[in-house]
Parts: C-alpha cells; sequence; structure tokens
C-alpha cells in the first residue's frame, strides 16, 4: 500500500537553505520567520502553531510554491504540507482561506481557495514525480475538506464548474486519467496507486462522475481490474473497485465500463481476491450494474454501503434512477454462465457481511431472472450487437447453428455485417476476435451460401488479417475460419487445427 506520507523522511530531514532564498528575495522575511518557526517544533507544538497562525502558515507555505521554482525548496515545503494534512485533515481551511494575488472575485468564501488549488494545480506538470504526487494528495484533502461541501462544487448550466474547488476537481480528475492511462507509468511503482486512490476519493463526489467519464475513468480503471491475479497489491484492487462502484452510479459511465471490460474484471477480482474487503466492492459493484431497478443515486443508500471503516463513498443529492442499459445488459448477457459461477462460489465461502450476502442473493436473482426472460438467440443477437464477444454457450452449440444460422441473414444481413465489422475493429479485445472469427466460421458451414456471403463482405479478408495477430487464440480461430471459408469439407478441420 502507497501511503503518501511513507517517502517524506528523507526529504524533510534534508531540510532547505532558507537563507539563499532570503538573499536573493525569493521569500519574504515574513514568510520566512513563520516556516521556520514551523519546521523547528515538534507535532504537538506545530499543531498549537498552526491553531493561532494557521492561516499566517499556510499563506507562506503557497507563497514559496508559488514562486520558488527550485526543486529542493518545492519538494521540501510539499513534504510539510503533506505532513500537516495527513496529520490532521481540518488543517486544509487554513490554505482555502488563502486568496488569490490578482484578479480573485471569490475572496475565499462559498468554495474559495483558488490561490491555493492553482499554486497544486501547477506542479501536476513538474518533472519529478515526488512534486507531482505530493501535490495530487494535498489537493484531494482540500477538495475533500471544501467548504459548505454540498455546495462547493456549483456547475453552470454549460456544465462548467462554477468555483475554484469545481476548477480544481475537474482539472484533477483528467490528470489522474491521464496518468493511469500512461505506458509506462511515469513511476513505476507509485503512479498506479496513487492516482487509483486519488481518484476514489474524488469519485465520491456526485458531479466529478461525469468529468471523469468523459476523461476515461473506465477504460483507466479496466487493466487494474483485468489484472487481479498480477502483481497489484490488495489496496490497489481495492480502490480500483471502488472507482468502479462509484462509476455505477452515473449511467453513461456504466455503459463505458461495460465497453471496456470493466464487468469481466470485476468478476476477475471478486473470483480471485481472498480479501472480504475487496470481494465486497467488487459484488457491490457488480449488483448496481446488474440491478433491475438501478442504482439510486442517494447520499444515504451509497453512506450506508461504505466500503471501509473510515472513508464512505457517498455525496449524491438524492437524484434519479440508474437503470440497467443495453450495453449493460448485453455484457451481463455474454458472460451469464461465468457471472451465474461466481455467485455460487461466493456462496461457499464463510462471509458474514450482510451486504455482501445480500447483493450476492440479488445478482443470483438477477441471473435466474435474465435465464427465464431471454432466448439464446436474443442473448446472442444482443451480443453481438454490442460489439464484445465472449465464449459463451451459444457460441460452440452446433444445436444452436443448425437452428439460428439463417437469422444472421435478417434484415440485409445486418447480424452478419456486424461480425465482420467487430472483426475489422483494430481496437477489439483479443477474446471478442477469436470469438468472432469462430462464428463466421460457423455460419459459413451451416448456412447452404454461408461461405459465399462471407466473402462478400470482406469477412474472410479480416480473417486473414487476423491470421498475424498477436494473440494465439485470435490465430487459431482466423486459421479455422479462413479454411471453413475456402474448402467444403470443414468438418475435418478442427482436429487439424487443434495439433497444429
Amino acid at each position: 500500500m502507497i501511503n503518501p506520507t511513507d517517502d517524506l523522511r528523507e526529504v524533510l530531514e534534508r531540510g532547505a537553505r532558507w537563507n539563499a532564498l532570503l538573499t536573493s528575495r525569493l521569500v519574504t522575511d515574513e514568510d520566512l520567520q513563520a516556516i521556520q518557526r514551523y519546521e523547528l517544533r515538534d507535532e504537538d507544538a506545530r499543531a498549537d502553531m498552526m491553531d493561532e497562525e494557521g492561516d499566517a502558515c499556510a499563506r507562506a507555505f503557497l507563497n514559496v510554491l508559488s514562486d520558488v521554482s527550485q526543486t529542493e525548496y518545492v519538494q521540501y515545503t510539499l513534504a510539510l504540507v503533506t505532513r500537516m494534512l495527513s496529520d490532521d485533515k481540518t488543517r486544509a481551511s487554513h490554505f482555502l482561506t488563502v486568496e488569490k494575488k490578482k484578479d480573485d472575485d471569490d475572496q475565499g468564501q462559498g468554495g474559495g481557495g483558488g490561490e491555493a488549488y492553482a499554486v497544486l494545480l501547477r506542479l501536476l506538470a513538474a518533472p519529478d514525480w515526488f512534486t507531482r504526487e505530493k501535490a495530487m494528495f494535498c489537493l484531494t484533502r482540500l477538495i475533500d475538506q471544501r467548504p459548505a461541501r454540498d455546495k462547493g462544487l456549483r456547475f453552470s448550466e454549460d456544465g462548467e464548474p462554477a468555483t475554484p474547488a469545481g476548477v480544481a476537481a475537474v482539472r484533477l480528475s483528467r490528470w489522474l486519467c491521464q496518468e493511469l492511462s500512461a505506458d509506462p507509468p511515469f513511476h513505476p511503482q507509485r503512479a498506479v496507486p496513487s492516482c487509483v486512490t486519488a481518484l476514489a476519493s474524488l469519485l465520491s463526489i456526485r458531479e466529478v462522475r461525469p468529468v471523469a467519464t468523459r476523461a476515461g475513468a473506465a477504460r483507466a480503471i479496466a487493466p487494474l481490474l483485468k489484472a487481479a491475479a498480477g502483481p497489484h497489491n490488495v489496496q490497489e484492487l481495492y480502490e480500483a473497485g471502488l472507482c468502479a462502484w462509484l462509476l455505477t452510479f452515473h449511467p453513461p459511465a456504466c455503459d463505458a465500463m461495460a465497453r471496456c471490460g470493466v464487468i469481466r474484471g470485476l468478476m476477475e477480482v471478486a473470483g480471485a481476491a481472498a480479501k472480504e474487503k475487496v470481494v465486497r466492492v467488487a459484488t457491490l459493484a457488480l449488483r448496481n450494474l446488474a440491478s433491475a431497478t438501478g442504482a439510486r443515486e442517494t447520499r444515504g443508500e451509497e453512506e450506508e454501503a461504505g466500503l471501509d471503516g473510515t472513508r464512505t463513498a457517498g455525496d449524491g443529492d438524492g437524484g434519479g434512477v440508474v437503470g440497467v442499459s443495453g450495453v449493460v445488459g448485453v455484457s451481463l448477457a455474454a458472460q451469464e454462465s461465468a457471472l451465474r459461477k461466481l455467485v455460487q462460489n461466493l456462496r461457499l465461502r464463510d462471509f458474514h457481511d450482510e451486504e455482501l450476502l445480500a447483493a450476492l442473493a440479488d445478482l443470483e436473482d438477477g441471473v435466474l431472472a435474465r435465464r427465464k426472460e431471454a432466448s439464446s438467440w436474443d442473448r446472442y443477437r444482443a451480443e453481438v450487437t454490442s460489439g464484445a464477444l465472449d465464449w459463451t454457450a451459444a457460441h460452440t452449440d452446433e444445436g444452436f447453428w443448425r437452428e439460428n444460422a439463417s437469422k444472421l441473414t435478417d434484415n440485409n444481413c445486418q447480424l452478419l455485417r456486424m461480425l465482420v465489422a467487430a472483426a475489422s475493429d483494430p481496437g477489439a479485445e483479443p477474446r471478442t476476435l477469436a470469438v468472432v472469427c469462430h462464428d463466421l466460421g460457423e455460419f459459413a458451414t451451416h448456412y447452404p451460401a454461408g461461405r459465399f456471403l462471407v466473402q462478400d463482405l470482406k469477412g474472410k479478408d479480416c480473417a486473414m488479417r487476423l491470421l498475424a495477430h498477436a494473440d494465439d487464440e485470435v490465430r487459431k480461430q482466423a486459421l479455422l475460419c479462413t479454411q471453413k471459408l475456402l474448402v467444403q469439407k470443414w468438418q475435418f478441420l478442427g482436429g487439424e487445427v487443434s495439433s497444429a
């Protein structure tokens, strides 16, 4: 687990040569005296000083961060502020009272702190990770402690933030999504864990969720969940799951998560995680996504479902209802068998958390309801329409193809065209490409003119291009598909490819 204070010691012990700054007039004597009085005291004395002259100390720290560019001083000052806000997050109020030096009409009232936000946002572009990470942590603390919490992120009619806190939250959420999507990450060990924790903190603010969704939050967290069996630590998995759960309260985010594989990732996490809190957050996210009535975005519900002992996630305003979208429903239908097996396995574990048990019951009820409501063909059609295919039973059931192959030609071969389009999508997941190749081959073998229709729609060209794909399964299915399109005695090909 990455703690924002676990790498402060070396920087704090190094100190800063303040007299050099005083000589160059980069810091005033008043600010220097305030900082030196603060840094030389023990923890209790520092707390007493902040009680007495916290606003002056905050102004001194911000002046240094604003006017001094040398890494030595910036890192040391940020280390002092990070330690302060980690010890007592309410100290953020002192920074939020600091008014902007110029052109500040807010005057520090009703969600002010424009100067502190502006200074820290600039530091997110620093060339070193220490500065970036501490600025990020301080920003999340300030946003969390903004005055008039329920009104501090006011947005205008056109969706733009109307307060300094709103501007900071929007810019920070975009920055976090960019950092989480960076390949390779800016810092190999600390960037992803610290950024996903900060993103989870921001997503607890209802107004941030649309911004984060547009910035690619779903795609940013998807790799963390897909790699559940990888090197990620428990807290990182938990925070990624928490991000997903919070995003379920914003309908467009649900669609985005379904499209980029987050649902599958949540299932992997819930099935593989040893810690109950990780299983819980993943299961609650799945329950919200699968819920037939939707996840109500109310502060009361979210706080009742607080996912750890120290932080609840709710900050809604008693808003609307999130219903299951077509995209989410398709993704769930495509993985229904795996979801049913997951729920059965989790029920065998000795969980006692009532919220988790209720979520498992809801998921089980949803699976049963969907099985009654949809036929195999309905599920298959919905899956193809989504563009995200998986190895559900229909694909490998020969009886399904004998009965339904002709339906792919309905409406001017609408579904067949969708399969070919999916095969030509450069951004499609390997599993989707493999299933598409398999289905094109099955259609070619079970429909009288199937081979010719697929070739006319350029399906054979797509399959042949996939023969050079990096994924083994895609290459295998592309080869089998190509052979089925080229020869008539297709029933003998499966064993040849398997043994190749």
